[in-house]
């Protein structure tokens, strides 16, 4: 594929306008990728536009706009992922197996907007290489609110998650994970499950309004009972240790067969102590195994993935 090195930097300059480079892979239209088959390949999905579609600069992008998604599976993806964006501006590639590397992607769009092919391999490229370009425009590019000019088209709704990710922000903070009776436990897999599946694409604002309500009564009553889920008939008998502790301390409630977890997201490792192992990412999808014990380390509950290396139990799900 052709190199274009003024869209490439054209690209992340625009991204870069309202935050420095360590800060954009906050937006959710910003990915981490890895390649699979230890860094090596990358499965792309490319389509084009069912119709106009116009973003939230004014800007409308036409029918027939070429567009595309990836994903670092080893095994062949399904042809339909609703919940995963197509981009309008996609950038990719660098050195396998280098951690620093951050792919750059922007303007999601629904796949319910866009006639797309079937998913190919290819070679991770080892420089940055421009998958598709559509546009350099910030307001654009940091955004999944795109919607047809032609209002006789179906409409995909767009969600503000702002709200949600503040609640559970907080809910993530405030809750000592460690600690928890078996049904709060439970509750605690299913809600993150629901968290992650409400900022998806096409989720109604309903549904996250709900589950924002949900997650911030949970805190709540946590704050005042001791449990997430009310009238929960199970006591906590995992002691008084404290929680503040810089030495992590396994969970004693939370013990279970060694078992294998993915990264949701890229994350850092940390000591046993709390502190960060350097300044590389593991990478969103890397997977690990541990050994079924949770630690509180600094008022957050970790797993440990090798010696004296702990990962934070929300950036990951069991596989």
């Amino acid at each position: 594929m052709k190199k274009n090195k003024r869209i490439i930097f054209a690209t992340i300059a625009a991204l870069s306008l309202a935050a420095p480079m360590t800060a954009v892979f906050n937006f959710d239209n910003v990915q981490t990728v890895s390649a699979n088959h230890q860094g090596t390949k990358v499965w792309l999905q490319y389509g084009t536009l069912k119709y106009a579609l116009k973003g939230p600069s004014g800007r409308v992008y036409p029918a027939g706009t070429k567009v595309v998604r990836e994903l670092s599976d080893d095994a062949k993806p399904p042809i339909s992922m609703h919940g995963r964006p197509f981009y309008l501006t996609l950038v990719i590639g660098g050195i396998p197996g280098n951690q620093l590397l951050q792919d750059v992607g922007g303007g999601e769009i629904a796949e319910a907007y866009v006639n797309y092919e079937d998913w190919h391999e290819i070679d991770y490229p080892s420089d940055y290489t421009v998958l598709v370009q559509n546009t350099e425009d910030y307001t654009d590019l940091k955004s999944s609110d795109f919607h047809p000019v032609d209002s006789n088209n179906p409409d995909v709704p767009v969600a503000n998650l702002d709200k949600l990710n503040e609640a559970y922000a907080n809910y993530d903070s405030a809750i000592d994970f460690s600690k928890l009776s078996k049904k709060d436990g439970q509750y605690v897999a299913d809600l993150r499950s629901r968290y992650f599946a409400a900022k998806a694409m096409g989720v109604p604002q309903s549904t996250v309004d709900a589950l924002t309500k949900e997650i911030n009564d949970a805190v709540a009553n946590y704050k005042k009972t001791g449990h997430l889920v009310s009238g929960d008939p199970n006591s906590n008998n995992s002691g008084n240790s404290n929680s503040s502790s810089s030495t992590a301390k396994p969970s004693t409630s939370s013990k279970s067969k060694s078992r294998v977890v993915r990264l949701l997201k890229a994350s850092y490792r940390y000591t046993h102590k709390g502190k960060r192992v350097s300044k590389k990412l593991l990478k969103k999808g890397a997977i690990f195994k541990i050994n079924g014990k949770t630690y509180r380390i600094k008022k957050k509950t970790f797993y440990r993935i090798a010696k004296n290396r702990y990962i934070r139990v929300t950036n990951v799900v069991k596989k």
